[in-house]
C-alpha cells in the first residue's frame, strides 16, 4: 500500500460524497453538475444510481432545474444500455419516474422497452410502494402497450386501492381492442362499487365506445348509476344528466 492510497477515499466514499452534492436542492448549480459529470465519469453501476438521484430534487428557478435535467437525462442516454440496470433499480424504489422513464425510451426499442416495464410493473404489484403516485406515473407514461404480457400485467393494477392507479389502467385498456379488455373492464366496474371516479369514467367510455356488456348485463343492470341505461343491445347510453 502507497502512502497516497492511506488519504485516497474509496469508490464508495467519492459516489457518497457526490451523491450528496447532486442532491442539494440549495446549492450552486456549478457544484451539482461538476458533481454529477463525476459520477458519470466514474461509471460504475452504483455511480449511474446516484447521478439519478439528481431527478429526485426540485431546484429554483424552475428553468435551472429543466435545464440541469435535461442535462443529466442527454447524459444518461448516451451511456446507452450500460444504464438500463441502474434505470431500472432505481423505477423500482423511486417515486420520481419521469425522467428515467424518458432515458429508458430513448435508449431502448419499444420491444425492450414494454418488456422493461413489465418487469418493473410485476415488482410495483407484488412490492407495493408506499405512495400510488409512481404505479399511476408509470402506466400513464406507457404509450397504447403492443405486448400482450404488459397488458396482462396491467390488468393487474385494475384491483389496486387508488382510484388514479385503476383510471390509468382504464386509459390504455379503453385503447384496446374490445374483447381483449371489455370483460377486465365490467369485472373493475362491478369490483369498484364504492369508487365513483372510476365506475363514472367507466360509464362516460363505455357510452363513447358503444361496447356491450355481454354476460354481465343483470349485474350491470342492478349497478346503473343516474342518467344511464342499457339499449336492447345490451350497451350503455346516456339518458340524462343526474342531478
Amino acid at each position: 500500500m502507497d502512502l497516497l492510497s492511506i488519504f485516497r477515499s474509496s469508490p464508495e466514499k467519492q459516489i457518497e460524497k457526490a451523491r450528496k452534492k447532486v442532491k442539494e436542492p440549495h446549492g450552486d448549480s456549478a457544484t451539482r453538475i461538476n458533481a454529477a459529470h463525476r459520477l458519470l465519469e466514474m461509471g460504475t453501476p452504483e455511480a449511474i444510481l446516484a447521478l439519478l438521484d439528481r431527478f429526485t430534487i426540485n431546484v429554483s428557478p424552475s428553468s435551472q432545474d429543466e435545464e440541469e435535467r435535461e442535462e443529466v437525462l442527454s447524459w444518461i442516454v448516451q451511456m446507452g444500455e450500460k444504464a438500463v440496470p441502474a434505470l431500472i433499480k432505481f423505477l423500482k424504489r423511486e417515486r420520481q419516474v419521469y425522467w428515467p422513464v424518458k432515458a429508458l425510451k430513448a435508449i431502448l426499442s419499444t420491444k425492450e422497452f414494454e418488456e422493461t416495464m413489465n418487469e418493473i410493473l410485476q415488482y410495483q404489484w407484488e412490492n407495493p410502494p408506499a405512495s400510488s403516485d409512481p404505479k399511476a406515473q408509470l402506466i400513464q407514461l406507457l404509450e397504447t402497450p403492443k405486448s400482450s404480457e404488459l397488458v396482462v400485467t396491467m390488468k393487474l393494477f385494475l384491483e389496486d386501492e387508488a382510484d388514479d392507479v385503476r383510471l390509468a389502467v382504464l386509459d390504455h385498456l379503453f385503447d384496446q381492442a374490445e374483447e381483449e379488455s371489455r370483460e377486465a373492464i365490467l369485472r373493475c366496474y362491478l369490483d369498484s362499487a364504492d369508487r365513483p371516479r372510476v365506475q363514472g369514467q367507466i360509464m362516460v367510455k363505455l357510452a363513447e365506445k358503444q361496447w356491450g356488456v355481454r354476460g354481465f348485463r343483470p349485474q350491470i343492470e342492478e349497478n346503473l348509476p343516474e342518467g344511464y341505461a342499457l339499449t336492447r343491445e345490451g350497451k350503455v347510453k346516456v339518458i340524462g344528466t343526474s342531478r
